[in-house]
């Protein structure tokens, strides 16, 4: 849902061939203030932004016969006053590049939470206000100097502004961090001396050899104390057309890359993670399929094979499915749950794979234990996920306790189990992806890494958090940590 505080007073532009994207945007926007329409298309949305001075164009990159590349192109050629933020299931550092270079403002990678689109909008709005106030002011840039000061000192990103004669007559803090500048006197200083970067120098005087483009291509990356920033710059011109300076955005994309090369790694561990089973049931089939007389035993023992790798490779699909839908925005159907009936559910379902691995389960619930406000789904697989663990990580004849009861305004839920334990150096990396411990007691335990990955981004969702205590060859105890509302603590 919206955030309350955000307000966004403009007109949005929604073009995406989806129309569950659309609908999401315009309901998370227009909750927030803003007035939007939708387009299905790039054609459809070339003709609007021709009708209607809209302030942002939410363009989605990848569409059927007219790309968001082509909505760019157009919106330069046309000379259109709006600034657009391209969003993309298909995100990577390149389509970055390549949209803000076709004149993008933004870049967003799908899935995004709704914060993350009010907060990009609210840029974009703010960037088209001080574009305009620019434009209208840079001749009297004396006298309004405070007024526009109050304007981009709030920006998050660099924002840097010559004159026609090459001087700064303006640099936000986020730029001078950026510039790793202390500070700029009140008077306008020659460019060379405030920008010692001969790229971003050569960069900010771009404009100058496109005289008569209105938005010239002068976009380029740059590293500066040890971030990585996507440097562009505009010209500013008069009614006239005459030539009035520049302004540069400096824009923080250090995280964006950090995301991009955590994807890799990440789609690297899931082929990895594939390969090996496949390349298993490939060569069981193979033989099978050789024609090669095999005895009645020894041809059920390979389809078990196969059918314990499918199953391993099916398991994995699922538990990656749920982690995706953790990360994005899903629609959660939260309500008051009494905790006793998810773990009734929870415990019923789990019981048969308890009593074939020879493990006792135990429940205590605390008699005032408060109901929380959680999507029951999402509850129960967290629940799940634990209690499963603790009876695949245990030994025959152990034990596996659940507690639930209030501490404070919070609710706890330990799940205890007398099985192998974790070693120390182990406990930090609890949680991430594809992580699990590694030790001869426990090959042959089918599992992903995936679990716990999934149970910490949910709890996540919900302020919450994870707790390990463990001990090797004792057992180990995680405990979920749940804030409680004001209506049940």
């Amino acid at each position: 849902m919206p955030v309350p505080d955000v307000h966004i007073e403009a007109m949005v532009l929604v073009v995406d061939d989806e129309p569950g994207i659309r609908n999401g945007c315009q309901r998370v926007l227009e909750a927030c203030g803003a007035s939007v329409s939708l387009a299905s298309n790039g054609a459809e949305a070339l003709a609007k932004l021709k009708q209607t001075d809209f302030d942002v164009a939410i363009v989605d990159l990848v569409m059927p016969d007219f790309g968001g590349l082509q909505v760019l192109e157009g919106i330069t050629a046309a000379d259109i006053n709006v600034v657009p933020i391209v969003i993309t299931a298909h995100a990577s550092i390149e389509t970055a590049v390549e949209a803000i270079k076709h004149g993008a403002f933004d870049y967003l990678p799908k899935p995004f939470v709704p914060l993350e689109l009010l907060l990009r909008v609210e840029r974009a709005v703010r960037w088209r206000r001080l574009r305009q106030e620019a434009e209208r002011n840079l001749l009297e840039i004396d006298t309004d100097k405070t007024r526009l000061h109050s304007i981009v000192n709030g920006l998050a990103d660099g924002i840097l502004i010559t004159n026609a004669e090459d001087h700064v007559v303006l640099a936000n803090p986020a730029a001078l961090s950026a510039l790793n500048i202390a500070s700029l006197s009140g008077e306008p200083q020659p460019l060379a001396e405030v920008v010692r970067d001969p790229g971003l120098l050569t960069l900010l005087r771009c404009p100058a050899e496109y005289p008569d483009v209105a938005e010239p291509p002068c976009t380029a990356q740059l590293e500066s104390s040890g971030r990585i920033f996507m440097a562009r710059v505009v010209p500013i011109r008069s009614n006239a057309g005459a030539a009035l300076g520049t302004a540069t955005v400096l824009r923080d994309i250090t995280d964006l890359m950090t995301l991009e090369r955590a994807k890799a790694q990440f789609m690297s561990r899931v082929a990895h993670e594939l390969k090996s089973p496949l390349a298993a049931v490939q060569g069981f089939l193979k033989v099978i399929l050789s024609g090669q007389e095999l005895p009645p035993d020894k041809l059920l023992e390979i389809v078990g094979r196969c059918s314990d790798r499918v199953e391993g490779m099916a398991q994995l699909v699922g538990d990656l499915l749920s982690l995706s839908r953790a990360g994005a925005m899903p629609t959660r159907k939260v309500q008051p749950l009494a905790v006793a009936d998810i773990v009734e559910d929870v415990l019923e379902y789990l019981a048969p794979f308890a009593e074939q691995a020879k493990i006792a389960l135990a429940v205590s619930i605390a008699p005032d234990c408060p109901p929380v406000d959680a999507d029951r789904e999402e509850f129960t697989l967290i629940l799940t996920n634990l209690v499963s663990n603790a009876i695949k990580y245990n030994r025959p004849g152990g034990r596996v306790s659940l507690f639930a009861g209030a501490e404070a305004d919070t609710l706890r839920i330990d799940v205890t189990d007398t099985g192998l334990g974790i070693p120390d150096d182990a406990l930090p990396r609890l949680g991430e992806e594809f992580f699990r411990v590694t030790s001869p007691d426990r090959q042959g335990i089918v599992g992903t890494g995936l679990g716990l990955a999934l149970v910490r981004r949910t709890l996540e969702a919900y302020n919450g958090r994870l707790e390990v205590q463990s001990k090797v060859d004792e057992g180990s105890t995680f405990t979920v940590l749940l804030p409680l509302t004001p209506s049940h603590r």
